[in-house]
């Protein structure tokens, strides 16, 4: 419907009556939204942590005070090396960052490095290693290691992390023992200092060497600080652009360095020769080189061939200094793998798999017979049994082998057959296993009993004779009664068995509040939803319904929302809840109260609707919406929307004489959205690409042409009245389309440069940001001149962002960006026409346009491109296939922060175009503000409560990743589009937005004049918005009609 008012002007004094509903300038600047947008945002701002209080309870349990090794127990503090009994007096602990376990173990038929690339000067004449038989010709990246093995000192398997799989939590699992708090992404993974206990803590004295990002964390968190001794080199040792060993290499230098400091420092003499001494050796040349050049490159294996390198020395130096006491024990391994485009974070398989290579003093021989093989390790041809162990299992195994305490909060499993002991200390170190993990079993329970309104203890460790169950310390005491027996072998099995149940209970106590919660959340979200339908239908679509407006509120359902939102509270109070159960109990409260007790709008609605209709339009809604849901998993399914957008919205929503007239837009737009849906169906890891990114800096060009030539036609048009910035706008256009191909230079050559190891020329690193700053700065530099047309403004926004999709582009970046713009253009302009020639039989009363079936449809639309805008080029499962690799054509240095900066500029680019295209349709058509936004944003919520029910805390870890990510993302989606309109409405500011003028036709009635909002100024935020100021007067017009109303 079209705004209008009649010729006597009563439009003013109508729109002063409306307006004493609310002086906020806010809300009407907000078109009366501006409440439900700021509720919104605190909603799903809170209820976004949501997930973390139902299925992610934080892992550390505070007041476990007891700390168990074997053979002894003691309060938390004490070094458990002077009590505990040991296999090693020392323990070794190298971590080679990003390595994958399948590149350290498999061997090659031909080198996986050339001879010319450089290696340190120890390994520059035996720069590769030969298998042995069968595959006697065939070389491996790591003979130290690979020897170990197959001569039967180590033992070997596959340590399997969890997600997040990056650096911080991975260390955390394997020294502290525990899987971090998944809600730590909060509050940053990388700085935090360990709030819980780790394998250093209990250590006489830990050694640390490596990375600034890893060491301090460790040492800040000790519970001694003087314990924990941190050796790390500065951030700008982490060049991508150079060659990465040298950090390594750093790491081994100061070991050489502390070892020789020992003979004139008594003290440090002393400490180095203690019991339950540990060393840390983090190495992180691997993950450098991985993101640089990826784990399939050459580099990645020469990297391999100086961290066994590495060990080799390390064990060497460590063998002469202790004078080949045999007292060492060593682990090697890796906090995460790498994917094969270089990065990590997320659940891959390739992430979460590393290797484990256990040697040394209180370790068990490998000669055994071959076994736990698989399709995954069956070609290393390795000898002995494969040990795959979860990542925490390890901070347990280095605590036995060096007679420490285990930390509190461990979830690992002492992995016994690592061990080379009797049965006597096996079956301790098992107990002493469980009564770690039932001391924080018992704390949990005791702290839900006394807090718990009616408390369930856990059922599998009570005493009940009818079920065959016993409680804690009756399983100790049978354990502990087997062991001064001498029966070692069932003690052993028992200890593990109590061991699993200790975790079950755990998890018991971990969800004890789950369905109370999950049913809370969820009526939040589904409260949200009607509330938003309620607030539209009552605003913008039976504003002016004297009877809807007129209905009296009942005060009944408000005072039982009130007093159910009582009773809970009482509840969470008793049992001493988180401060946001309260905000989670409070919304349904409040959404449902406030729609029960004004029913009229939806009373309306289900009765002025066709049954139908209604039921097509919502199944067909919903069936799209849950298709957005369906991409997440997997990315093809934006190309089946694409596809039913391009074709069923001409042949369902279309009048055949409007398709007929223009059929050549209607042809562009099928065409279009059928390129655009090519994008969904390429693969998320790419190479890079220096003729693809060619060819999509081309195709802006070509764009950007077409954009010049439609300007060029509009001030032909405009002869008798051009517009004062169209000349000025045309000369930025064309500086604009020079950047986007002077892009390419600092591209190619940076990216050669990059490729052939020759570091990052400061020439091109200048160039390349002169040409990406320079291009954001055009739209900042022309400025927001009043009265100027919109797509005079519109072409200046979005080429601003053609020069960073072809420098910070590896593939086809560029050519989506291309293809996605064109599509929202032929978006916008088709919505226009259809407009224009829609039937209407208008009378207002100076009210906005009402909400009809098309603008839901619109909302659905807009929903999918936002999601195509980020799924487009990337993949939800896995974070990390947005590439960091052309982020170094600009920052060579690790630099986590402007990296980050750099990915999501790129990243937020393609929703900078969706926000200003959706501003201007959203006003061309005459629209309350914000209208477009608020559906969309309700139905994002369909999404939410879908994945909300999805989020699972078990399976695999890729899949308990995307539940996370799934969640994450559509929660956010409203605030986003609150962030998106924002920036549509500034981007916008003071344009004209003009629609072409209606034929005028005079009508015998008591209105009659009608103004219909032809050129709709965008204000910027703080102006007045009344419609009647850019409106022009037409008679009632009828015409050929679409057929979505």
């Amino acid at each position: 419907m079209l705004s209008t008012r009649s010729r006597n002007g009563s439009h003013r004094q109508d729109r002063d009556i409306d307006s004493t509903t609310s002086s906020s300038s806010t809300s009407t600047r907000f078109g009366g939204s501006a409440s439900l947008l700021l509720l919104s945002i605190l909603f799903h701002t809170i209820y976004l942590n949501s997930i973390f209080d139902v299925y992610f309870v934080s892992p550390v349990t505070k007041g476990v005070g007891l700390r168990y090794g074997v053979g002894a127990e003691h309060e938390n503090g004490g070094p458990g090396a002077t009590v505990g009994e040991k296999l090693a007096k020392r323990v070794v602990l190298i971590v080679g960052d990003g390595l994958r376990a399948d590149k350290l173990f498999q061997i090659y038929n031909s080198p996986p490095f050339d001879q010319d690339l450089p290696l340190p000067g120890p390994l520059q004449d035996v720069p590769h290693a030969y298998a042995v038989s069968p595959y006697a010709n065939w070389t491996t990246p790591a003979p130290f290691v690979r020897n170990l093995i197959q001569s039967g000192q180590a033992r070997w398997g596959v340590s399997h992390t969890r997600v997040p799989t990056e650096s911080r939590p991975g260390h955390v699992a394997l020294i502290g023992g525990m899987y971090e708090d998944v809600s730590a992404v909060t509050r940053g993974w990388q700085t935090n200092p360990v709030k819980f206990d780790s394998v250093f803590n209990q250590s006489s004295h830990a050694f640390t060497f490596g990375s600034p990002d890893i060491l301090p964390m460790f040492a800040q968190g000790a519970s001694d600080p003087t314990r924990v001794d941190a050796f790390s080199y500065g951030e700008k040792y982490e060049d991508f652009s150079k060659d990465a060993v040298h950090l390594d290499l750093w790491v081994l230098d100061q070991l050489k360095t502390l070892l020789k400091n020992s003979t004139t420092n008594p003290k440090l003499d002393q400490q180095l020769k203690a019991d339950g001494v540990v060393f840390f050796l983090h190495l992180l040349g691997l993950d450098t080189t991985g993101h640089s050049y990826r784990p399939h490159g050459p580099e990645y294996h020469r990297n391999i061939r100086v961290v066994d390198h590495v060990i080799s020395e390390t064990a060497r130096l460590l063998q002469d200094f202790y004078d080949d006491d045999g007292e060492t024990a060593f682990v090697f391994t890796a906090d995460h793998g790498m994917s094969s485009i270089g990065n990590h974070g997320d659940g891959e398989p390739d992430n979460t798999r590393t290797p484990l290579v256990v040697w040394g003093k209180g370790v068990a021989s490998g000669l055994v017979e071959d076994e736990g093989n698989d399709d995954y390790s069956r070609h290393w041809d390795l000898r002995g049994e494969r040990l795959d162990v979860d990542q925490a299992d390890v901070a347990v195994l280095m605590s036995v082998l060096g007679g420490l305490a285990i930390p509190a909060n461990s979830a690992g499993r002492i992995p016994l057959k690592y061990l080379n002991a009797d049965p006597s200390f096996k079956a301790r170190a098992g107990f002493a296993n469980a009564k770690q993990v039932l001391a924080e079993f018992e704390e949990r329970s005791r702290f839900k009993q006394a807090h718990a309104l009616a408390f369930k203890p856990f059922p599998e460790l009570v005493d009940d004779a009818s079920s065959g169950t016993l409680s804690v310390e009756s399983h100790k005491r049978q354990i502990d009664a087997l062991i001064h027996a001498g029966d070692y072998e069932e003690a052993t099995a028992r200890s593990m068995d109590l061991v699993n149940l200790g975790f079950e209970g755990l998890r018991y106590f971990r969800t004890y509040d789950w369905l109370v919660l999950r049913t809370i959340v969820a009526l939040g979200y589904l409260g949200f939803i009607v509330y938003s339908a309620h607030f539209v239908l009552r605003t913008h679509v039976y504003s002016s319904d004297a009877k809807v407006a007129t209905t009296t509120t009942s005060p009944i359902p408000r005072v039982l929302g009130a007093t159910i939102f009582s009773i809970l509270s009482a509840k969470f109070f008793i049992e001493r809840s988180s401060a946001t159960y309260y905000a989670y109990a409070a919304f349904p409260c409040y959404f449902w109260s406030s729609i029960l007790s004004n029913r009229a709008p939806l009373i309306w609605l289900f009765r002025s609707i066709s049954p139908a209709r209604a039921a097509t339009g919502l199944g067909a809604t919903l069936i799209v919406v849950q298709m957005i849901a369906q991409a997440y998993l997997v990315r093809e399914y934006l190309t089946y929307i694409l596809i039913i957008i391009a074709l069923a919205w001409p042949l369902l929503g279309m009048d055949r004489a409007f398709i007929r007239k223009e059929q050549r837009l209607v042809a562009a737009w099928a065409a279009s959205c059928s390129l655009l849906s090519i994008f969904p169906q390429l693969p998320v890891e790419k190479g890079e690409n220096l003729t693809i990114i060619y060819a999509g800096a081309v195709a802006m060009f070509i764009l950007g042409l077409v954009g010049r030539e439609v300007l060029e036609r509009e001030e032909t048009k405009q002869a008798t009245n051009p517009s004062s910035t169209i000349r000025a706008t045309h000369k930025w256009l064309a500086l604009q389309i020079g950047l986007i191909l002077l892009s390419l230079v600092p591209t190619v050559k940076s990216a050669l440069a990059l490729q052939r190891k020759q570091g990052l020329p400061l020439w091109s690193q200048s160039l390349g940001w002169i040409v990406l700053v320079g291009s954001v700065l055009v739209p900042i530099i022309r400025g927001r001149p009043r009265q100027q047309p919109f797509l005079e403004r519109l072409l200046i926004v979005l080429f601003a962002f053609g020069p960073s999709f072809t420098i910070l582009s590896l593939s086809y970046e560029g050519l989506f960006y291309a293809c996605f713009c064109a599509t929202l253009c032929l978006w916008l302009l088709l919505e226009r026409r259809i407009a224009l020639t829609r039937t209407r039989n208008v009378k207002d009363h100076g009210e906005s346009p009402k909400i009809n079936g098309g603008h839901i449809r619109m909302a659905v639309f807009f929903l999918t491109f936002l999601h195509l805008a980020f799924f487009g080029v990337g993949n939800v499962a896995s974070i990390s296939s947005f590439y960091l690799e052309p982020v170094y054509r600009l920052i060579p240095v690790f630099n986590p922060f402007a990296m980050a900066l750099l990915l999501l500029f790129k990243l937020l680019s393609p929703f900078v175009a969706l926000s200003a295209i959706t501003s201007v349709l959203n006003k061309q058509l005459g629209l309350p503000p914000f209208s477009l936004f608020i559906i969309a944003s309700t139905l994002s919520d369909v999404l939410t409560i879908n994945f909300f029910f999805r989020v699972t805390d078990q399976g695999s870890w890729l899949e308990i990743g995307s539940t996370i990510t799934n969640f994450a993302i559509s929660s956010l989606l409203c605030i986003f589009n609150t962030s998106l309109y924002l920036g549509g409405e500034f981007l916008l500011a003071n344009t004209e937005v003009n629609s072409k003028r209606l034929e005028a036709v005079r009508h015998d009635d008591d209105v009659n004049e009608i103004d219909v909002v032809g050129q709709g100024r965008i204000l910027p935020s703080g102006s007045g918005s009344g419609s009647g100021s850019t409106s022009r007067r037409i008679t009632r017009a009828s015409s050929a009609t679409a057929k979505d109303e």
